[in-house]
């Protein structure tokens, strides 16, 4: 039974805690109406205080009539519901406007889980969103982790975000909501084949299928061990680059260049990943031939050789390697 599944996801990974207050990211598709309805199941065993978050992005005809039917729905659970609406393509500056859209939305969430005195988001990603991400991913260009997919548990500045039906079939919850009679809304643009997403849904991965009909479950299983190895070079990589870091500024790290030139290659790589992080907030923008660049630098450029990255430059010095952030 899904509700097993879903209640064993949540164990399995610490997902819950008693008296937990927990915000719910509910859009009105089939997806997050079962997330909703689960946690209903379960809110008297663990004593939760649950709050339901919607955020209407006016971006199709049906955005207002879905913001009413979540809180229809929620009034008829008994659970608070909190919306917003803004128009999103006034919002939208050069970035996708797909990522300027989840920009918003968790504007949103932090708001509300601030409000609410609360740090723990819930989304209602599943199994099927796994795959299409890290085919995705793949697609695009991916480390290792960029292989994990997505998580059951991840951070978001100071929320916890949690994923409690990751292990659940698309399909699987489809048929759970018909079985229960459990209305639910449709976004149409899903079935339109112009946006990446829905091209590795709609025609990449039944073209996988047709060659292995498990392939579900393959790329879940290869998310779920990637994360795996993941976690542990990370955590290796981390007590390295605590040692290795032996200055660091607003605007600078500077990593002892003897040490860091010992470390393995897939170390060092992660740990100008973490100098680059702590700098700028993520590493959007670096890519593999940066990497090859900085590896060029470390082992054969003379001192006070430099690397210009973007919104970044590395220096080389006789001691040091100098990561410095151009944003100020």
């Amino acid at each position: 039974m899904l509700e097993e599944i879903f209640e064993k996801t949540i164990r399995k990974h610490g997902l819950l805690e008693q008296k937990d207050k927990i915000i719910l990211g509910v859009s009105g598709g089939p997806d997050s109406i079962f997330m909703l309805h689960q946690f209903c199941l379960l809110q008297k065993e663990y004593r939760l205080k649950l709050v339901c978050a919607h955020f209407n992005h006016s971006l199709r005809h049906e955005a207002d009539e879905e913001e009413s039917f979540v809180k229809e729905t929620c009034n008829a659970l008994g659970i608070k519901c909190v919306s917003e609406k803004k128009d999103v393509k006034k919002f939208f500056t050069g970035d996708s406007q797909e990522q300027t859209a989840r920009t918003l939305r968790f504007d949103f969430f932090l708001r509300i889980a601030r409000e609410f005195k609360t740090k723990k988001l819930a989304l209602a990603h599943h199994k099927d969103d796994v795959v299409e991400t890290t085919l995705m991913r793949i697609i695009r260009g991916a480390a290792l982790k960029g292989l994990r997919g997505i998580l059951p548990k991840s951070r978001f500045k100071e929320l916890t975000v949690i994923r409690p039906a990751i292990a659940i079939r698309k399909k699987e919850i489809l048929e759970w909501l018909t079985a229960q009679n459990i209305p639910y809304r449709t976004d149409k643009t899903n079935f339109e084949d112009k946006f990446f997403r829905n091209k590795v849904r709609l025609k990449l991965i039944p073209a996988l299928e047709e060659l292995n009909p498990n392939i579900n479950n393959v790329i879940f299983n290869l998310s779920q061990l990637v994360s795996l190895d993941y976690e542990f070079i990370s955590r290796y990589a981390r007590e390295k680059y605590e040692r290795l870091k032996k200055q660091k500024g607003r605007h600078y790290v500077k990593l002892d260049l003897k040490e860091l030139k010992s470390q393995d290659a897939a170390i060092i790589l992660n740990i100008v990943r973490l100098s680059i992080e702590e700098l700028k907030g993520d590493t959007r923008k670096l890519e593999f031939r940066h990497i090859e660049e900085i590896t060029d630098l470390l082992y054969n450029r003379p001192p006070f050789s430099i690397v210009d990255l973007p919104d970044l430059e590395v220096k080389k010095d006789e001691h040091w390697l100098i990561i410095k952030s151009l944003l100020f």
